[in-house]
């Protein structure tokens, strides 16, 4: 029960940082600082936690050379998929994630699901699909756009396992730090130097927050990972959809129709997921 709230917890404030990116490339701001400026503010909020929970090995660094590279594709290919398809329909495709983290769960760490666990992913992806309303219109319509989230969803589905074996190795808090220093540098190298130096970019009231809310989502994400499976985790993250969904129609005049049974579907699948814990 508790690795699911925590990851409930976790797609509460994601889903409120996507919400500000979106708004922050509506503003015009650069996709890829748009992408990186979080990093730095998180890492800077995360310090304390860091060095209080220091707990660096051979094997951390290790991994970090296979996640850090993911992670930051995963990320460019996440923030064209926003620019190029409505948030919802962009994020309904991101609901894939959780296969591919239960596959590579099984491959690297020999986790597997019980029925319970079974039942609560799929309810939780058809859900997730249901939201979607998909038609191959829509999709030929912003087939770019899903092609990126896609992408995105096999580097960060890899990485949820990469992740959690980090944390076991360390700890969460240690880790969520340590993740966002790395990711700071990691997609510097495709931000223009320009639109880091441009005091403008920063005047915006949604970037401090759109650090703050990665940084607590992060750090709930991890922890998740330390009480259940990593396929629980990467499922339950998808209740951010139904917020996100909420927020596309308020802000960006978006369509969010027919959500009662894809939401009760989602809070059965995640209730199982909570069974399946045990």
């Amino acid at each position: 029960m508790l690795g699911v709230l925590l990851a409930f917890l976790s797609s509460l404030f994601w889903a409120t940082n996507d919400l500000l990116s979106k708004r922050l490339l509506v503003k015009g701001l650069e996709e890829n600082f748009t992408l990186w400026v979080r990093f730095p503010i998180a890492c800077l909020l995360l310090t304390p936690l860091g060095f209080y929970f220091w707990d660096m090995s051979m094997k951390v660094l290790l991994y970090s050379l296979v996640w850090l590279p993911l992670e930051v594709l995963g990320g460019l290919f996440f923030i064209r998929a926003l620019k190029h398809a409505p948030l919802s329909l962009a994020m309904s495709f991101y609901s894939f994630m959780p296969v591919f983290s239960a596959l590579f769960g099984w491959i690297l760490l020999k986790e597997k699901p019980n029925l319970y666990g079974y039942a609560g992913v799929s309810l939780i992806m058809i859900a997730s699909l249901l939201i979607a309303h998909f038609s191959p219109k829509e999709l030929a319509k912003h087939k770019k756009g899903v092609f990126y989230m896609l992408l995105s969803a096999v580097c960060f589905g890899l990485n949820v396992v990469i992740g959690k074996l980090s944390i076991v190795e360390s700890n969460a808090f240690f880790f969520s730090w340590y993740y966002t220093l790395l990711m700071s540098f990691g997609l510097l190298v495709f931000v223009k130097p320009k639109e880091v130096i441009k005091p403008e970019n920063y005047k915006h009231k949604e970037v401090p927050f759109l650090g703050l809310f990665f940084a607590l989502g992060e750090l709930f994400y991890n922890l998740a990972l330390l009480y259940t499976l990593s396929s629980y985790v990467a499922s339950v993250e998808r209740f951010s959809l139904l917020l996100t969904l909420l927020y596309g129609k308020l802000f960006f005049k978006e369509k969010a129709e027919r959500l009662a049974l894809p939401a009760l579907l989602m809070v059965l699948g995640g209730i199982l997921l909570a069974l399946g814990e045990d």
